[in-house]
């Protein structure tokens, strides 16, 4: 049976990686220890005994039967089996010094091992580097070689079955069983791809917009499908390239949008034009008040291709996927980028044989923002794709957007569009029967008073087809009704309500009590600086920080139950709408659970353009005072309020991302205080913030003391629950607060916690915090932090001032130095199509300062698959800016002819 055996060895192999990680970590702990081999130790040699005996039946196991077939698995087998045996003998060895004498006194002999421990802790951790190595070596191994060898086992046990089978008959039974297994194996490689591929095109965010979108009103948009009445209908059926819905600010684009992508009269009508193909329909909703991904072109891409692919998996087979393939799986970039998504779509449209055609639809192409806060640009970059999609037989698209120049010019010319504020009157008409009209207190006073109806009327005669309008004043009757209100009392209220909807959020505005005025403030300005939705939660926390500013650091950490929780969400939810109206709203979103499962967001994208564009909180705050407040050092203190009422659960992967988006939210915040404070500190001001900044500091500590109470149960530090980026980026399990907050660039706190304590940086273990502000790449689930690419100019100059090594040599990375893989990821950014004159200044700068700390300059360095370069050749293949180049020649020029001075004197020349 040494064919089991062998996927035993498998497992038990993988199995003793992770113990002799486990050994490597526990021993370089125990030097301080004054006993000789601890407990673990004494397992840690146990299982090294059962694995070299377990390597013992590989080797003595026969010929698998099919040859050829096994033998090159069979020898990647062995070979991996003769690594770990290799390594099995070298921790006997070396727990074999470390065993305490017998007879010795034992003062003396603790003092032995100490030392003995001190010496060998170099070892140690080289070993611990070659354990990581062969265990993912062994987890490849698993993967193309167990199902092959449970095939075999298979046919090993068939002959002991006793069954009545004669051989022959046995033998054939058994070929056709590997057959099947070799089927559902590579059957379950190209499901995997298939996952794998679609895993990467998804991002959190991917539904939110559309299940914001409130359906008020989607019963009334039935028209639509109208023969002859709007055109829609008949583009569906026959009509090729863009159909544009374009209409005022607050008309119902959106919830039109929603309506036609997801009706069934929509897919069936589709199937006309479609004939014998089948039609895939995408949609995607721009969103400004979003997340970077909601309004940026690859967004876009992005969600359209994810929902093409997962409807039609098979056509993942034919489009080149970025992330294959590359030297580092992701090197610099992890995310795919437009250009590589856009190619997706244009090798779908040139497939002339596919049985298939598609129709996307595209909410709000004024709300794109190429992912920035505010957008300033002539839409081209959006547009021009859209053209190019468009002008394939096999696609078309609907777009909707504001009538701006833009799209005007754009759009204005295709045959197929309607203008909705035209076409909504009886909608508007109906909506306001079948909210205003069928409330109790309204029909009561109808009766009473005839005239009601003739509020109906001003309504939809004021709305000019703006249903955002007429949705506001309808709630605020529906208020008036609750007051008792008669018809004269309903008509006042109707005539105050401004017609323009910026002058009705300033009414609504200004209609706000004094006595709520400073926590009303304090809201908007905390929604508007958060750039994305807040837990319902948020808000009770922002309230408790006008009574006690240091709530956050002294609140106990306990995971809210849920009817704690409950009954939070509905007295925030109830005092939210005393202090802000209609402006704000909570939206429940159904792919979220416990702390944002409700989430509070402007009503509207104009309620959002309203506070951006006009600047009428700071005018507010001047007519009416308010306590100094700074709303990114209160949504700090948020974001660890919220981080110690979650529950870490170790088997969540949910509620372990949503940790990190309360921990990515909180070093996003915090940056943004302390380059508020470098900017006043340049003018001269700082000692102004100077209080939030140490605030900001506070807030970090307990954050990293918090989790690491809570999450001690992991065995290591809590930070190392996030997935490194693929490809070059490795931990070992040995990352700390402090390299996360330098990949977070807090280069203010950061700097603070080296300063205070310098040792940090010999004490690392693993990737050494250099190498952390040399390729700062990290993975985060919040799409507000924009990942910068290049170096952290400020941490890269401090760790080398203070003493950091650019030569050390990285054990986890198979002794190559920061610095050789600094120039990696150097030159494979030259590899990038698009390139960032920022990225690149940033890069030649972080060059000239390790050359000037005595970085190797001789030589060559080897980078990937590609040529062994000097370090000249690198720096030109970048195209550094000159002065950086110069810079680097001076400093190679002036060792190689300090080296060659050398030489002659010594005679060695």
């Amino acid at each position: 049976m040494a064919e089991l055996a062998a996927i035993a060895l498998v497992g038990n192999m993988l199995q003793f990686a992770e113990v002799g990680i486990k050994l490597a970590k526990t021993a370089q702990r125990a030097y301080k220890s004054t006993s000789g081999l601890i407990q673990e130790d004494e397992e840690f040699l146990t299982d090294t005994e059962r694995l070299k005996k377990l390597v013992g039946l590989i080797d003595q196991s026969q010929p698998n039967p099919e040859g050829a077939r096994q033998a090159s698995i069979d020898e990647n087998l062995r070979q991996t089996a003769k690594a770990c045996d290799e390594y099995a003998s070298q921790l006997e060895t070396l727990l074999g010094f470390l065993r305490r004498r017998p007879g010795e006194l034992r003062a003396l002999e603790a003092l032995r091992t100490v030392m003995l421990r001190r010496l060998r802790n170099t070892e140690i951790q080289a070993l611990e580097g070659k354990l990581i190595n062969v265990q993912m070596k062994l987890l490849l191994a698993l993967t193309t070689s167990s199902h092959s060898r449970q095939s075999s086992a298979l046919v090993a046990i068939l002959p002991h079955s006793g069954t009545d089978l004669k051989e022959e008959g046995t033998s054939n039974a058994a070929k056709m069983v590997i057959s099947h297994l070799d089927n559902l194996v590579v059957e379950a490689q190209r499901v995997k791809k298939h996952h794998d591929f679609l895993k990467s095109l998804r991002f959190r965010e991917i539904k939110q917009r559309h299940s914001a979108i409130q359906d008020h009103h989607k019963a009334t948009f039935k028209w639509v499908f109208a023969k002859g009445q709007t055109g829609f209908l008949e583009w569906l059926e026959d009509g090729s390239g863009f159909f544009w819905v374009k209409g005022k600010a607050g008309s119902g684009k959106s919830t039109l949008m929603k309506f036609i992508a997801t009706h069934d009269d929509t897919q069936s009508l589709l199937r006309t034009w479609g004939g014998e193909r089948r039609v895939i329909t995408a949609s995607h909703f721009f969103w400004n008040a979003g997340l970077s991904m909601q309004k940026s072109l690859t967004g876009l891409f992005q969600t359209i291709l994810y929902q093409v692919l997962r409807e039609c998996p098979e056509l993942i087979d034919i489009i080149d996927n970025p992330q294959q393939g590359s030297p580092t799986e992701s090197s610099l970039y992890d995310s795919w980028d437009d250009k590589a998504l856009f190619r997706a779509f244009e090798q779908l449209s040139s497939q002339k044989s596919l049985p298939l055609r598609f129709c996307f639809f595209i909410d709000g192409l004024d709300e794109y923002t190429a992912g920035a806060h505010r957008y300033t640009g002539t839409f081209e970059e959006l547009l021009s794709p859209l053209r190019v999609l468009a002008s394939s037989n096999s696609i078309k698209i609907c777009v909707s957007s504001r009538p701006w120049d833009a799209f005007d010019r754009e759009f204005s010319h295709v045959k197929w569009k309607l203008q909705l504020e035209d076409l909504t009157r009886e909608d508007i008409r109906r909506y306001v029967k079948e909210e205003l009209g069928v409330h109790p207190k309204f029909q009561e006073l109808s009766e009473m008073d005839p005239r009601c109806s003739e509020i109906k009327d001003t309504i939809v005669k004021r709305a000019q087809g703006v249903f955002l309008w007429v949705y506001l004043v309808v709630n605020s009757l529906k208020r008036g009704l609750l007051k008792d209100g008669n018809y004269t009392d309903l008509q006042s209220r109707l005539n105050e309500l401004p017609d323009d909807l910026q002058r009705y959020f300033e009414h609504m505005l200004q209609s706000i009590e004094t006595i709520y005025w400073d926590s009303t403030t304090r809201i908007f300005r905390t929604v508007i600086a958060a750039e994305q939705s807040l837990p319902l939660l948020a808000f009770e926390l922002l309230d408790r920080e006008m009574d006690d500013p240091d709530y956050a650091l002294t609140m106990q950490a306990s995971p809210l139950t849920d009817v704690e929780s409950e009954a939070i969400c509905k007295r925030s939810n109830t005092r939210l709408k005393a202090r802000c109206g209609d402006l704000l709203y909570v939206t429940v979103n159904p792919t979220e659970t416990g702390l944002f499962k409700s989430q509070v967001d402007f009503l509207h994208r104009t309620v959002r353009d309203f506070f951006l564009d006009t600047g009428v909180i700071d005018d507010m705050i001047q007519k009416r005072p308010t306590e100094k407040f700074n709303p990114h050092l209160s949504l700090c203190r948020i974001m660890l309020g919220l981080n110690k009422v979650i529950t870490p659960d170790e088997n969540s992967s949910q509620v372990y991302n949503q940790l990190y988006i309360i921990v990515d939210g909180l070093m996003c915040y915090a940056r943004n205080v302390e380059e508020t404070f470098k900017r006043l500190e340049e003018d001269g001001m700082a000692e102004h913030d100077k209080t939030s900044l140490e605030q900001v500091f506070k807030i970090l500590d307990e954050l990293d003391r918090t989790n690491c109470e809570g999450l001690n149960h992991l065995g290591v530090h809590w930070t190392n629950i996030k997935d490194p980026p693929q490809g070059t980026f490795r931990e070992g399990r040995n990352k700390t607060f402090l390299a996360a907050t330098i990949q977070a660039r807090l280069t203010l706190y950061t700097a603070h916690c080296l300063q205070k304590n310098p040792s940090e940086i010999r004490k690392k273990g693993g990737r050494p915090l250099l190498d952390y502000a040399l390729r700062p790449t990290m993975l985060t689930p919040l799409q507000i932090i924009h990942l910068e690419q290049g170096p952290v100019l400020p941490i890269v100059e401090l760790l080398l001032d203070l003493g950091a090594d650019p030569n050390a040599k990285i054990y986890i990375y198979e002794n190559r130095t920061p610095w050789e893989l600094f120039l990696e990821m150097c030159y494979q950014h030259t590899k990038q199509e698009t390139k960032s004159e920022y990225l690149v200044d940033d890069i030649g700068r972080a060059m000239e300062l390790m050359v000037e700390r005595g970085a190797r300059t001789d030589g060559t360095f080897q980078v990937w698959n590609g040529p062994a370069l000097k370090l000249v050749e690198i720096a030109d293949r970048i195209r550094l800016p000159q002065h950086c180049r110069s810079r680097i020649e001076e400093v190679v020029e002036s060792r190689e002819q300090g080296s060659s001075f050398l030489y002659r004197i010594l005679g060695l020349n």
